[in-house]
Parts: C-alpha cells; structure tokens; sequence
C-alpha cells in the first residue's frame, strides 16, 4: 500500500487471481481492497469546491468531510442533497495523476524489459497487459467516465430488481468529483456479517452469476473490478454493485466464440 494507487490496482487485481498467485498471497493482497489512506477533510472541501464551484454547505444540506471508506483512487463521504436524498460523494485524492503517471512509466518499461529479455515471461505479453492497465487506470482517474457506466448498468439492468446501481447526480459530479445515490447494505467482504442477518448465501451467489452473465452475454458491457468490496447485499436481497470505474466489453463477434 505504500507504493501508491498503481500498485494498489495491481495488488487488487491479483487479489483475485488465486490461480495465478496461489491462495496466501491472495488472501494477503486482498487487504488492500479497502485500507487505503483518507485525504485530510480539509483537503476534501478544498478539492470538492475547485471541482464543483461551490463549497460542501453550499452544494449539500449535509456533508462529512471525514471520510467513512478509502480505496486507492478515491474516498467516499456520506451526505445528504437539499432535499434530503442521501448521498455519497466519491472525491478523488489529491495530487495522483502525476505519482499514477509516473508509475505507469516505470511497469511499461519493466514490461518492455521483461519481454525483450525473458522467453517465459514474454509468452504473457508484458507489454500489452501493462498497456492495457495503463488505459483502464486513466479512465478511471476521470469520474466522468464512472458516471457514464452508472447510467449504462443502470439502464441495461432496468427490469431486474435483483440488482441495483447507485444512480448519479450530473450537476454534482466533475473529473475528480462523483457524487451518487447511497446504498444500504453489508459487503460481501464480510461473511460472517452476511451469515448473522440471516442472508441467503447460495442465493445470493446465484443472483451475483446471473448478473455477470447478464453483462458478458446480454450486454457486452461489464463490470471488471468485482472484488467482494465492491458488491453487497441490500435490505431486500438484491446485489448492490459499487465502483464502476473499471469496465469491459465484449463484441458481437467474441461473444459467439465464447458461446461456441
């Protein structure tokens, strides 16, 4: 964690590859989907207000400056609009894009490395992968981006009811800004959590297979960040996804061949 957000994707990821780094380290890497450092609040207002042209008690009619969670591009802070709605405000840490893009630098050219100088290594294409990382971490700097995605996922899944996105507020969102719809439930990360309210386990995970097929087949478009922080279970059952930053597609043509 204390190599910065580049480095905390890439823990993320791997996170979730237990077939790739064996079963302890993953465990180990999956700390780092939600321990990350926090802005100081008064850091947080000075970065909402260059963002949105106003200050937090102008814009809300309730804002916490402390933030209640920190992942490794933003932190997220409870709120309520003037009419009352609550809110989350996802604000960006300050000063990242130019560490995140020094960072990336520095793994394209260890990839380049590595494949011009590693047969084994360079059967997994280095440098594409890191290419590829490198284009998806960029958007994800830009929340305008992650608004987009909210308003795809939740027009695609309009008529599920199992599943719910947390709708966004355009005229309080920005590039470093991201202000949604608060979402009320336990993570997935927290099993023992999900056990005690009497949530339906093997349910739960069939509805959350649903959803992904759903998104490869149906749609083409799908959410690829899904670690357990990232989803939870709401007061009805339904599968609350958060963090749509990082997403994917998938063509016409390479969904036949999936299929196939």
């Amino acid at each position: 964690a204390e190599l910065g957000t580049t480095f905390i994707k890439l823990g993320q990821i791997l996170s979730t590859r237990a077939d790739l780094v064996g079963p302890e380290l993953a465990a180990e890497l999956s700390e780092l989907q939600s321990s990350t450092q926090a802005d100081r609040p008064e850091q947080v207002v000075e970065t909402v207000t260059a963002e949105l042209g106003g200050s937090p008690e102008d814009l809300f009619a309730e804002f916490d400056a402390v933030a209640f969670a920190s992942a490794s591009i933003g932190q997220v802070h409870h709120a309520k609009l003037p009419d009352g709605t609550k809110v989350v405000v996802k604000v960006q840490h300050a000063g990242i894009e130019g560490r995140v893009q020094n960072d990336l630098e520095i793994l394209l050219e260890l990839a380049k490395l590595a494949e011009a100088y590693s047969v084994d290594l360079a059967r997994y294409n280095p440098v594409a992968t890191a290419e590829e990382f490198s284009r998806t971490l960029r958007d994800e700097l830009d929340f305008t981006c992650e608004q987009k995605h909210l308003i795809r996922f939740i027009h695609d899944f309009a008529d599920d009811p199992n599943v719910v996105f947390p709708a966004p507020y355009p005229d309080r969102c920005s590039n470093r800004v991201l202000t949604m719809d608060a979402l009320d439930g336990i993570s997935l990360a927290r099993r023992d959590d999900l056990v005690a309210a009497g949530v339906d386990l093997t349910q739960t995970a069939r509805d959350g297979a649903e959803m992904f097929l759903k998104m490869v087949f149906r749609d083409g478009f799908y959410h690829a960040d899904p670690h357990p922080g990232n989803l939870m279970v709401l007061s009805q059952g339904e599968i609350g996804v958060l963090d749509c930053g990082m997403v994917g597609r998938v063509d016409d043509d390479l969904r036949e061949q999936i299929e196939d």
